[in-house]
């Protein structure tokens, strides 16, 4: 059943994937150098807030969860 959610989300929110592949880059980025680097301060932080709140990604550290790191390695693999 989550995993019917992840591809959900894979779907219906590119542009979510698109921060979660920036993010899972395998580095830690700070909030504002994160949002410098999508060139997008306002919808850039909403969608980190999106992703926040549907258990992507963990904001203390902006990394990956591991619900976060599979949607980027299906969208890696599907080549999305």
């Amino acid at each position: 059943m989550k995993d019917t959610r992840l591809l959900k989300i894979l779907v219906e929110e590119k542009a979510l994937v698109k921060l979660l592949k920036t993010i899972g880059s395998g580095r830690e980025y700070p909030t504002r150098e994160l949002l410098t680097k999508l060139g997008a301060y306002g919808y850039g932080h909403k969608l980190l807030l999106k992703a926040q709140k549907r258990g992507l990604v963990d904001r203390k550290t902006v990394k990956l969860t591991n619900d976060g790191k599979k949607i980027v390695k299906i969208a890696k693999e599907i080549g999305v």
